[in-house]
This record gives structure tokens, sequence and C-alpha cells, in this order.
């Protein structure tokens, strides 16, 4: 190609030109080829409205009334063309096909404003979205900030093909920080790239620890001496000092438990019956008024919230019996059924019965400790 001085020319459009002399009632006519819509059609010298004629297949064009004998048919085709600069205050309105190398918008409404601050607007004309309740769009803005809002669906998509690692990579001043990602597959995580920060990591079998953007073992707190968390809500256990069964705590409860007295007799104000019940060791305390009928049964004292497990007896204090003489009396012990009795120390070597009590009501204080199973 020539070389030019100035502005290299724009390629214009160039045309073809068939014609024809019709035969009597033709409406048929096949050219050397057109684009359609890039055509005009000439009967005896006037042209033709798109609607004397069809001209879609890029070959032939038919009349919708056929000619007359001796009628002279012309078909004016052009190519695409080139436009430089457009300006003007005017509308600027393409029939067909358009191809741009910049912003195009077709629509009959804005699509995308760029405001005079460089920020680009998408879907809407506010500005600042992300505290709206109602404006959906995008706005990015040319501070640097990047704002989104969607109504009653996900707002923001990032899917990262291929490999495992960095979903959304965070930085600071040009330096990372952290990432959220993915790892083996299919297991999230949120880790921090310092190497004392720490991270968590979401697997198939729980939430894991991370430190440095790694898996850790034994090396993050949960919380802190002056940043604690409130309560613990679980539905197993704790693992205390260590990994095996033996470290775990699996249970904790509080409650009260009402004293009776299997072998007759009347309990009478229950001023405290509660317990303390951690893991499998049970702590019960009572303070109440009792006046066992006064016979020579075994006294026994029910009730208690759990059963003991066989072959462990418990034990614990008396602290109070209401003026009885029980210097003979052993430590309460606690059998499999949940009763709490005594044995005697004296020559008799055996059990304390309810006759013990005289037939009167004595307050009765008292403790006992007792494995479960």
């Amino acid at each position: 190609m020539s070389g030019y001085i100035g502005t290299q020319p724009v390629p214009q459009a160039t045309q073809t030109r068939d014609a024809f002399t019709a035969t009597s009632g033709q409406t048929s006519f096949a050219t050397s080829g057109y684009t359609p819509n890039f055509l005009d059609v000439f009967l005896n010298g006037v042209k033709l409205s798109a609607a004397d004629y069809t001209a879609s297949n890029g070959s032939d064009v038919v009349l919708a009334t056929g000619a007359a004998t001796g009628d002279i048919l012309e078909v004016v085709a052009y190519t695409n063309f080139d436009t430089a600069n457009v300006t003007g205050a005017a509308n600027f309105t393409v029939t067909g096909s358009f191809t741009s190398q910049g912003i195009d918008d077709n629509a009959n409404a804005t699509a995308i404003t760029i405001d005079s601050s460089e920020n680009v607007l998408v879907g809407q004309t506010t500005g600042t979205i992300f505290n709206s309740s109602s404006v959906t769009g995008l706005t990015a803005a040319g501070s640097g900030s990047l704002q989104v809002a969607g109504a009653n669906a996900t707002v923001i998509y990032a899917n990262r093909q291929g490999s495992d690692g960095a979903i959304l990579g965070l930085y600071k001043a040009g330096s990372s920080v952290g990432s959220i990602g993915v790892a083996a597959g299919d297991n999230l995580y949120i880790g921090s790239t310092a190497t004392n920060h720490g991270g968590i990591y979401m697997n198939d079998t729980g939430v894991l620890p991370m430190s440095g953007g790694s898996l850790t073992d034994n090396t993050r707190d949960l919380g802190g001496a002056s940043n604690r968390w409130n309560d613990l809500f679980l539905g197993g256990g704790v693992y205390l000092g260590g990994t095996g069964a033996a470290n775990k705590l699996d249970d904790y409860e509080e409650g009260t438990w009402t004293p009776g007295l299997p072998h007759g007799g009347t309990v009478g104000t229950i001023i405290k019956a509660t317990y303390t019940k951690v893991g499998n060791l049970v702590n019960a305390y009572c303070n109440v008024y009792l006046n066992p009928t006064n016979n020579t049964m075994q006294l026994y004292i029910s009730g208690l919230p759990f059963v003991a497990i066989s072959g462990s007896h418990g034990g614990g204090s008396l602290s109070y019996t209401g003026g009885m003489e029980t210097r003979y009396w052993s430590a309460p012990l606690v059998d499999t059924y949940g009763q709490v009795y005594f044995h005697r120390h004296d020559a008799s070597t055996g059990v304390v019965l309810n006759n013990a009590f005289g037939g009167a009501s004595r307050q009765f204080i008292m403790q006992v400790q007792y494995i479960i199973a």
C-alpha cells in the first residue's frame, strides 16, 4: 500500500450494480450477491421501497408485483464501511450489525455512567450504594473502592478454576496479609500470611486451627485473658490436657433432689437439697427435717438423683443431726439403688435403724460423693 501524508483515509463503502431486462410478469432476479439491508432496488429508474421487494438470502431479489416486458430492474449493492470520528448533537442510528472498539450502549436507557469523579456506575446513577437498602448495581470508584448491591440474590461470585489455592487475596499497602481459599478440593480456609497469626480451616470433620497460613496443632487459643468469649454450647465433650478418652469431660450438671424415707416416716421442710455432677462424679447435699417411723427397719434416705455404680458405695460426711448421738455412726454410704445408709461402729456392728431418731423430727445435714456409670 502506498504511503499517506497526514491521517490514513478510512476505507469507504464500495458498490456493485446489476441490471436486468424483465420478461412479462417476472418477479425473481438473481444478482451477483449483496448483504441484506445494504442495497437499493430501482425499477425503470424509480427507487423501490422495502415493501416492494424481498432481499434476504444474499442472492435473489424478489418483486412483490411482477414486472412488465422490457422493464429495467437495477440492484445496487453496498459493502460495509468504517467511519472516522462522528461528531454532532443529533442521534446516530445504525441499522444492521455494528462493531465497535469501545463501549457500546444500544439500549433504550442508560446502562453505564462515568461521572466527573471518574466513578463507573453500572445499573444505577446513585454512586454510593453500599449503605442503600433499595438501590442495586455496581460502583467502581475512581478512588479504588468497589461497591456491589443486589436484591434477594448472591451479590458476588468468585470462582477459582483448576488447582487449590487462594480465591480472594487480601493485601495492605502492597503486602499480603491473608487470603480466603480452598484446599484439598473443597475445604474452605481463612488464613493469615503472618507467621504468628491464626486462621481457621473447615473440612468434613470440623473447624481446625491455622497459623501462618497452614494447619497447626496446640498453638492457637480461643479467646484471651482480656478477650473472653461468653457461653459455650456443646453437644459433646471437652478434652482437657490430652486427646485420650481419659481426658474427655463429657458431662456437667447442677440441680436439686428430693430426699425420701422409704422405710416409713415423713420428710419435713427441705431447706436445701442440691447436687453437682462432673463427668461420672456426683456430689449431693441436703439440709432437711426428717422424722422416720419409730421402728426397727434400716434407715434409708432415698431420692438421690443418680444411681451409684456397682461396687462403689461412695462416702461423705454428717454436719448436723439435730441432737442425736451419732458418734458410732459411719460416714454416709450410697448403695446401687441411689439410697444413703449408715453402719454402726460400736459392738453391734450393725446398721443404723429408723428408731435412732427416737420418733422425733430432726434437722439433718449431710453431704455424699459417689461414682455413677
